[in-house]
């Protein structure tokens, strides 16, 4: 049983959207309007399912970032004179939850769907079938199927890309090296292990981990006694500030390195401590908001005010809601831009984009159409400098690493 608000009570903390089981802002009522197409007369309707309970509640923030981007583009006069309005469910990371949310978008006159995740795999079938388009921030393989599935469209790259990237590293820095990989029992771990594979190498150890895991010694141990030295961890919090704890309190010295999403301040730097993720290595595409370094980067100044406006300032340091401010930012220009605002209309604006800036992404960075209708193509390597993620190197394209 879902609870319902309106658009005015947009600005509740995220603290207060976890601790609701379930909500709806900016219900407009249209009820069996075509979930596809928008009048123009009315504002535009998108949908979002996001944990906002459940076993991954702690991503909420991530619905911050997209109610700030929206309330500024709804202060300044909207698109075109049009209001956003966002319909907001809880689906606490359930496949079966998310489904029923899109249904209830699609009564609610929805021309597009945001999801978090993995699970949204499991709702394009009915997205395909409304006629709606759907927006997911994750970096599974599979929603670069665009064949399969032309109205569905991912923000962050695919991970078997920066699998690639890895490898490529890897072969030139450390050729010998024995690769052991950590990640979540879901397919974003097969999309790395398959990036790695496909650029050479091939892990003498995956280990699969439970999102939430606290105690990771006995995987650690196993890595250890595997004779790994390049550990490649693409687990979020608390896994892996307890693995990279561990290893430090053991004296293992492999090679670390931490994949783009999950190596922020919030998620690992933080809980960890900058003495122990000194040295570690990332391959990066976005800001964080928590990293020195973006004290004064205007792009992230407007993003404080953003959040602070909509009463997010809980969330101002929280990479997540930075990386969702971002893709509401795509969205929204892709709205701007389309011949019509339909979810066929903003795909094709979306999927139209060349050198397109964006706030979210790291300086020199821009949104360009490439395979799989993914629009962020290029990765900075990282190394953590005790302060600060300091780069090395020049960005890498994903078509110099054989992506096509």
């Amino acid at each position: 049983m879902s609870m319902q608000r309106s658009r005015r009570n947009f600005a509740l903390s995220t603290f207060a959207l976890i601790a609701t089981a379930g909500l709806v802002v900016g219900c407009t009522g249209r009820g069996d309007d075509d979930g596809g197409e928008a009048d123009p007369s009315e504002s535009i309707v998108i949908g979002a399912s996001w944990p906002l309970s459940g076993p991954l509640a702690d991503v909420a923030p991530g619905l911050s970032g997209i109610e700030a981007y929206f309330d500024r583009v709804n202060a300044d006069g909207g698109v075109d004179g049009r209001t956003i309005e966002l319909s907001v469910a809880d689906d606490a990371y359930d496949p079966a939850r998310l489904v029923e949310n899109q249904r209830q978008f699609a009564e609610d006159g929805a021309v597009a769907v945001i999801n978090f995740g993995g699970i949204a795999i499991a709702g394009r079938d009915y997205l395909a079938e409304a006629g709606i388009a759907g927006f997911t921030l994750a970096a599974n393989s599979p929603f670069g199927e665009v064949d399969e599935y032309p109205l569905h469209r991912a923000w962050w790259p695919d991970l078997a890309w920066e699998g690639r990237a890895q490898a490529a590293w890897l072969a030139e820095e450390q050729p010998e090296a024995t690769v052991g990989v950590m990640g979540l029992n879901n397919d974003l771990t097969h999309s790395l292990v398959d990036g790695l594979e496909a650029g050479g190498i091939e892990p003498r150890l995956v280990a699969e981990i439970p999102p939430g895991t606290g105690d990771v010694s006995a995987q650690i141990t196993e890595f250890e006694a595997a004779g790994v030295d390049a550990l490649v961890l693409a687990v979020g919090s608390p896994t892996i500030s307890s693995a990279l704890t561990y290893i430090d309190q053991i004296g293992w010295d492999p090679t670390i390195s931490v994949t783009s999403t999950m190596s922020d301040f919030h998620t690992t730097v933080g809980p960890t401590g900058e003495e122990i993720v000194d040295g570690a290595y990332a391959f990066q595409f976005g800001k964080d908001p928590a990293d020195p370094r973006y004290a004064d980067d205007p792009a992230l100044v407007e993003f404080f005010e953003a959040m602070d406006e909509s009463g997010h300032s809980d969330d101002t340091d929280i990479a997540l809601a930075l990386n969702s401010y971002g893709m509401a930012a795509a969205l929204v220009a892709a709205i701007e831009t389309a011949d019509e605002v339909t979810s066929e209309g903003i795909v094709a604006a979306w999927d139209d984009f060349s050198g397109e800036e964006n706030p979210f992404l790291r300086d020199g960075l821009t949104l360009t159409n490439g395979p799989g209708g993914r629009v962020i193509l290029e990765y900075q390597r990282t190394r953590f400098d005790g302060e600060s993620w300091a780069d090395e190197g020049d960005p890498v394209s994903v078509s110099d690493l054989g992506v096509e």
